[in-house]
């Protein structure tokens, strides 16, 4: 007799799951139907290209779950429940045929045999991963966990589907006495043996295979309707969501045509929830609120405002609230203040460790930097302290509101080529020249960092390397304009350089500073600057390999190196400064508890070089502290922000640790010094 083979009110049992199924189905189509009409509301969203990439980034992320061994055992647990339900859609699926085809079953054979194994392991590994979260959750209490009764119902009921299913075969094979099923479905087969112990009769076990299985079936059509209302939406979008993940590189911000969008009265950046894109309504739908983007944030581990598992929340919430499953959509409101407090996105150092920790691939930053954009270029509203940045800008051409002239005090008794003066001596600048050596605002006007100027002169001069600077030429790339939000000026800058750049022909630039580096390589094209880009620490890395350095004095120290973020997680430049660190004679490199993809900020991107930070919450500070747990005598560098930053932090600490960068420690090892720094 089958679970359905009975009549009720007049109505089959068929009918009855018929009835349920409708209706379940239904609501979650029409609940489907409401999120869908949100989604379309957004922006348009250009992720319908290489598909390739698509595929692979889908393999890697949704089905082999990388994003989630971050952390080994975290991230094993979570994984479990997620291969489970894959398991499980089998299960579902035949049961739910079995009800309206009762002769229907997955047959005894090899594959049906090892499903069944497999069915049976995973129910208790399933169960075993729900177990692990609520310990979690209800003792462990982890900070980056958000702790809510729907995160303990949903891991309730799966709980509840697993020992539901495992009765459901269990009493059955009780029931039938021996059967070939219970030598695979080993766990259901443990229950039977159990259940017979028990000596239950033989009604008993058809009432309770009965039992199980209608209450399965009644948990399967709730859970799917409830996933839509709650956070546990992202078991049904972080499939899209890795789908349609961002291809473009990561360091990359979108053009904005600043001019046009005046002209035709239209917002710049994140105002209200409809200037949200398609994609980033996903991204709000996809946020599994697992906090590891919060437990990876400088800001917030500083004891700032900033959590970006809040601020995709706060967003979250809104867009609820404004398109409400059941009534009207409401009237749109700005986000900021709203929902998103100004000293949220204010505190964002850019650094990008949310997005590199989020499992799903959710863009935490790209929200930030959109409503940025619209607090400063549509609102006019930011802290006063960007007031002399954007003047900074608008006199001189840099954020330190320095003169042209001050670009060559670092170069002070060194012979260093000058662009302009090659060309009025007559001769051609790109055949004289590898390389534009692109100095940068904060190694040219910082004193501290005018050794690392002089120390890779040195380099390239031992190396028989051609290269060039602009001069007073120069002028800053505008990439803290950007990521402060000033984009109008950002683009002033950029079309600056490229006309600079096009009357001496530039196709290949040097750069000691990331933030140049990331700019130059990823946002310039959009404008029409496409040149080749090389980080000094890369070039020195292949000088080094290719045998054009040598390298013979010891520097019997401990270096401990720090990851800068637009170096590493931007553009995934990790081993360059390290290789460099191993070719010195004598040195001991070790490594932070934080560092490559996890390495931590040292506090100065997005414009945050420019802020007075409480002395209590300094990020640098607390990259310190990290740096200090390993014992260095050096803290080595290769971006002039965090070598004015770690600077600051040792000063004000009185530490016993120096900072150097990669170009000073690699011309302190050389062995033919030419240009002393």
């Amino acid at each position: 007799m089958h679970p359905t083979d009975f009549v009720f009110l007049g109505l089959s049992g068929r009918a009855w799951l018929g009835l349920m199924l409708f209706v379940g189905l239904v609501f979650f189509s029409y609940v489907m139907w409401k999120r869908w009409q949100l989604l379309a509301l957004g922006k348009p969203e250009d992720c319908w290209h290489e598909w390739g990439k698509r595929l692979l980034n889908t393999f890697v992320y949704f089905f082999a779950q990388k994003g989630l061994f971050k952390e080994l055992l975290a991230g094993l647990m979570h994984a479990l429940i997620f291969w489970g339900f894959l398991i499980y859609a089998v299960r579902t699926i035949t049961l739910f045929i079995s009800g309206f085809y009762p002769q229907f079953e997955i047959p005894m054979t090899w594959w049906g045999n090892l499903y069944f194994a497999t069915k049976d392991a995973f129910a208790l590994l399933v169960t075993l991963g729900c177990l692990y979260w609520l310990y979690q959750r209800l003792v462990v209490k982890k900070p980056r966990l958000t702790l809510s009764r729907s995160a303990i119902f949903i891991l309730l009921l799966i709980i509840s589907l697993m020992i539901t299913d495992l009765l459901i075969d269990g009493a059955l094979i009780a029931y039938e006495g021996e059967s070939p099923r219970g030598a695979w479905a080993f766990a259901s087969g443990a229950i039977a043996w159990w259940l017979v112990q028990l000596g239950l009769s033989p009604g008993a076990l058809r009432v309770l295979h009965f039992g199980s299985w209608w209450l399965h079936l009644l948990m399967i059509v709730f859970f799917l309707n409830y996933l839509p209302i709650s956070k546990h939406f992202h078991i049904i979008t972080s499939l899209p969501n890795v789908i349609f993940y961002k291809t473009t590189p990561q360091g990359q911000m979108t053009k904005l045509d600043v001019e046009g969008a005046f002209e035709r009265n239209e917002r710049l950046g994140l105002q209200t929830i409809r200037d949200l894109s398609w994609r980033d309504i996903l991204d709000l739908y996809s946020c599994t609120e697992c906090g590891r983007c919060q437990a990876e944030c400088p800001a917030h581990l500083s004891g700032k405002m900033l959590s970006p598992k809040e601020i995709i929340l706060e967003l979250r919430d809104q867009a609820y609230e404004e398109f409400p499953l059941f009534g009207r959509p409401k009237e749109p409101r700005d986000v900021v203040p709203l929902s998103v407090k100004p000293e949220e996105i204010w505190a964002c150092t850019t650094c990008m460790a949310c997005v590199e920790a989020c499992p799903i691939q959710i863009n935490q930053l790209d929200k930030i930097l959109a409503m940025r954009r619209n607090e400063v270029m549509m609102k006019d509203q930011y802290p006063s302290y960007f007031t002399d940045v954007f003047k900074g800008y608008d006199g001189r051409g840099n954020p330190w509101n320095m003169t042209a002239d001050a670009r060559l005090e670092w170069k002070e008794g060194l012979e260093v080529p000058i662009m302009g003066q090659l060309q009025v001596a007559g001769a051609s600048p790109v055949d004289e020249m590898e390389y534009l050596f692109f100095v940068g605002c904060a190694t040219a006007f910082e004193p501290r960092n005018h050794k690392i100027a002089r120390s890779l002169v040195q380099i390239l001069h031992s190396a028989g390397i051609k290269f060039a600077i602009l001069g007073a030429e120069e002028t800053c790339t505008g990439d803290p304009a950007r990521r402060i939000g000033h984009e109008y000026l950002f683009q002033i800058q950029a079309q600056k350089n490229i006309e600079t750049f096009s009357k001496y022909n530039i196709k290949r630039i040097l750069t000691v500073c990331p933030h140049c580096y990331n700019t130059f390589k990823h946002e310039y094209p959009d404008f029409g600057g496409c040149y080749e880009v090389i980080h000094h620490s890369e070039l020195i890395a292949q000088l080094l390999k290719e045998g054009r350095l040598k390298l013979t004095k010891r520097l019997a120290r401990t270096i401990t190196y720090h990851d800068s973020c637009y170096l590493g997680r931007y553009n995934k430049i990790y081993d360059a400064p390290r290789e460099a660190i191993a070719a010195i004679p004598g040195a001991r490199r070790v490594e932070m508890k934080r560092s490559h993809e996890k390495g931590m900020c040292c506090g100065a991107g997005g414009g945050l070089m420019w802020v007075e930070e409480e002395p209590s919450k300094r990020v640098n500070d607390l990259r310190l502290r990290q740096a200090m747990e390993v014992n260095p005598d050096i803290v080595a560098t290769a971006c002039p922000f965090c070598m004015i930053m770690l600077e600051d932090g040792i000063k004000t600490k009185n530490l016993a640790l120096q900072d150097k960068d990669i170009a000073e420690l690699v011309a302190e090892a050389m062995e033919d010094p030419q240009t002393a720094p």
